[in-house]
């Protein structure tokens, strides 16, 4: 049984099929709206991206996750298609998507009509070449050490894309739809994601994102 549920009008999804283990895709969480609030303190991934560059940019979100990300850099005025391809991931997002439209927050709402969502592998997704200014992934972390490091829902991703060993492909599929650039997002201490060495690398309190320029390749 699938340990989807609807609880106080949202879909959750139950590990274990437990309640207080619960989670759900929320795009009107106090701490995301502050976080696109004080942009600031992500200005790493807003600079990894492109957008020093160039505003208004199209990314493709070649894995969504709970879509935070994708949902800071719509605020900041880009285009961003979100691809997730573990169907009860790509649920909760659906639900998420849906919440958000009906929204009394304004800037809830204009963000998500920046935000498209798709279902799909992206190795294995006929997408169209030449459109993506930036190709982003965020392939999941290796497991911390210590459970208690890891935050609820990333124990959730880590759950549902155990099997997941296709990472090192990504960087050379995602050139191939970048007009500019793919940027990897990593933990600061975590290994280079393939053989290829990033054309450049910022670097946050916890996280670094390596860029390779698809121009450069």
């Amino acid at each position: 049984m699938t340990p989807l549920k609807n609880i106080d009008g949202r879909l959750m999804y139950l590990p274990n099929n437990d309640e207080k283990s619960a989670v759900f895709v929320d795009f009107e969480n106090l701490r995301l709206l502050h976080r696109i609030k004080d942009g600031a303190k992500d200005q790493e991934l807003s600079r990894a991206v492109g957008l020093k560059k160039q505003r208004n940019l199209k990314i493709l979100d070649a894995t969504a996750g709970f879509g935070k990300d994708a949902f800071f850099l719509a605020s900041l005025g880009c285009e961003v298609r979100l691809l997730e391809r573990d169907p009860i991931m790509f649920r909760l997002l659906e639900d998420g998507f849906i919440r958000a439209r009906k929204s009394s927050c304004r800037r809830v709402v204009e963000c998500i009509e920046r935000m498209s969502l798709y279902e799909g592998d992206f190795l294995h997704t006929n997408l169209q070449n030449g459109i993506w200014d930036t190709v982003y992934l965020d392939p999941m972390f290796p497991k911390a050490k210590k459970s208690a490091l890891v935050k609820k829902d990333m124990q959730v991703l880590q759950t549902l894309l155990l099997d997941d060993d296709s990472s090192e492909q990504m960087i050379m599929h995602a050139l191939r739809y970048a007009i500019s650039r793919v940027v990897v997002k990593r933990r600061k201490s975590s290994p280079l994601l393939s053989e290829y060495l990033p054309d450049i690398q910022y670097s946050g309190s916890s996280n670094r994102f390596d860029v390779y320029l698809s121009c450069a390749k």
